[in-house]
């Protein structure tokens, strides 16, 4: 899949450092960029423009092109927008230079880049690939999946939760090298956000971390074993086995304070409200105590975000467990309007970035 590009002003690239080797890059004056982006842009390119008096009609253009992906507006100091609910529900962050540093800028505009490009939309959700990659622990077969992950230079999406009150991170990499024989090591670097090995070495004390990967058609999940972070790399031991991953995208854990909550209308019976679990552009998780909901089957629902967002669409039940505490967790897939897509996708780019920074300032 192509990667997504980076249009950016470059005044805003020089005062954060941006080259355009860093990542798809393209950095010009605004009115050549603005120009160049209408003719060239693609529908999930990432549009970086400085706080001006009609960046609404810019706006405007940018979404009747086809270009639907986020557009982060950057502004130095607090700026009022009396419509932003509305811009919001666009895909337009609004970034404060003021607030933030230029590191954590760069960091989000590279996660909006990479989740842009490696992200993989699922309009008919109906539609299931067969994947040629069954659950293996053959570690030879494991090596060749790896080289191939090598070859490739596909990042590969890790998850963690350092504590058991802190929501998970959802971090990419890229796998460097593969050494050793007797015990395959994994060398791990190019992380977004880089401050990842960071907190790990402080705060994961050798928490497991989750990951997967796609190559071609098939998603493969695996756990690593972390032996040591030292210089913004990671190494770990080669996974002993690999499975079949369903998920395809990045998933967020609600802030519970501000919880995300679906409402779903079961059959013969009434509405149910229940808090979710995790979120993600394709489905959303469940953890509760009712258990009338068939696998397989297609609700209509409600999804309420933060700042009363209402998102109206169909859930299909593609996992049901039912554990030992008298809990039921659900997976399920969602379906939305173009627009309400939108709406999901800039709260899970909000809901990331302030989960990064929660985590570093221990704030949660």
């Amino acid at each position: 899949m192509e990667n997504a590009t980076v249009w950016i002003a470059k005044n805003i690239a020089k005062e954060l450092g941006v080259y355009e080797n860093d990542f798809p890059c393209k950095i010009m004056d605004l009115k050549d960029l603005v120009y160049e982006l209408l003719k060239d842009g693609h529908p999930r390119d990432v549009v970086v423009l400085p706080f001006m008096r009609k960046f609404d009609e810019v706006l405007e253009h940018i979404r009747s092109r086809g270009i639907t992906g986020p557009v982060v507006i950057y502004t130095r100091g607090e700026t009022m927008i009396m419509n932003v609910l509305d811009l919001a529900s666009q895909g337009v962050v609004f970034i404060d230079s003021t607030r933030f540093s230029k590191p954590m800028v760069r960091g989000f505009i590279t996660f909006l880049q990479r989740s842009q490009g490696e992200v993989r939309i699922q309009k008919d959700t109906e539609a299931k690939a067969k994947s040629s990659v069954r659950p293996t622990r053959d570690i030879e077969y494991i090596k060749e999946i790896f080289r191939d992950i090598m070859k490739k230079r596909s990042r590969i999406l890790l998850t963690c939760q350092f504590r058991n009150d802190l929501p998970t991170l959802t971090v990419t990499c890229e796998v460097m090298q593969m050494v050793g024989e007797i015990e395959t090591r994994l060398i791990l670097d190019k992380f977004n956000p880089e401050e990842f090995v960071g907190l790990y070495k402080n705060m994961g004390r050798e928490r497991p971390v989750q990951g997967f990967v796609t190559l071609d058609e098939d998603t493969l999940g695996f756990q690593l074993k972390v032996i040591y972070c030292r210089m913004g790399k990671m190494t770990t031991l080669l996974p002993t086995s690999i499975y079949e991953q369903k998920r395809k995208f990045f998933r967020v854990e609600p802030d519970a304070k501000d919880p995300v909550i679906v409402y779903i209308l079961p059959e013969n019976a009434p509405t149910k409200s229940f808090n979710v679990r995790d979120v993600s552009e394709g489905g959303i998780g469940l953890n509760v105590s009712y258990g009338n909901l068939e696998k397989d089957h297609v609700y209509p629902i409600s999804l309420r975000l933060p700042e009363v967002q209402i998102l109206l669409g169909r859930a299909k039940v593609v996992a049901k467990d039912e554990s030992k505490l008298n809990t039921v967790n659900y997976g399920m897939t969602v379906e939305f309007h173009a627009v309400d897509e939108q709406r999901l996708r800039h709260y899970i780019y909000k809901r990331q970035a302030g989960i990064l920074a929660s985590i570093r300032e221990l704030k949660i």
